[in-house]
């Protein structure tokens, strides 16, 4: 999710190309998903909408284009026992690396803001400092952007508050 989260491309990338990005952790440890990793949302008020999208399908050859709304949404499961999928919505925006050549380049802006569970869930040691970082920034972008539109004392606020405090770090990288 991250690495999909934070990658730059290309001007006239399709999705396929992304795909790799959000998988390589799990292929490095002999395991993958059975889905698509994202898929065109909203243009027809519809879910899995195309022409575009993240997966491994190379006939999918819509580049992602600025004003594009996609989910991000790896996931890893094991068969009988649990599934763990986060999905976010993201836009496509341009993204401020300079040109080669002409080039547009392209990020995604997250578009989803609630925080991801991270307590009891996400085993520190698997993560890299800028892994962590990206969640803790994640999270505190969740709290200024929705925190400030939650009335102070309530059990919401109250809610979103714990699930945005930075993780507890047990490693130094």
């Amino acid at each position: 999710h991250i690495a999909l989260d934070t990658a730059v491309w290309p001007e006239g990338t399709p999705g396929f190309v992304l795909d790799a990005f959000a998988r390589q952790h799990l292929w490095r440890a002999g395991a993958d998903y059975g889905h698509g990793t994202g898929h065109g949302v909203g243009a027809a008020l519809n879910v899995h909408e195309g022409p575009m999208g993240i997966s491994r399908k190379f006939e999918i050859q819509e580049p992602l284009k600025e004003g594009m709304v996609l989910s991000n949404e790896p996931g890893y499961y094991v068969p009988g026992e649990y599934g763990i999928r986060i999905e976010n919505l993201v836009l496509v925006r341009r993204a401020d690396v300079g040109t080669t050549g002409g080039k547009k380049f392209f990020k995604f802006e997250k578009l989803t803001m609630i925080p991801i569970q991270t307590k009891g869930l996400v085993n520190v040691e698997d993560l890299t400092e800028g892994e962590l970082d990206w969640i803790d920034d994640y999270h505190r972008e969740v709290w200024e952007k929705v925190g400030a539109r939650m009335a102070d004392g309530t059990i919401g606020k109250e809610w979103l508050r714990r699930n945005c405090e930075k993780i507890r770090r047990t490693h130094q990288q």
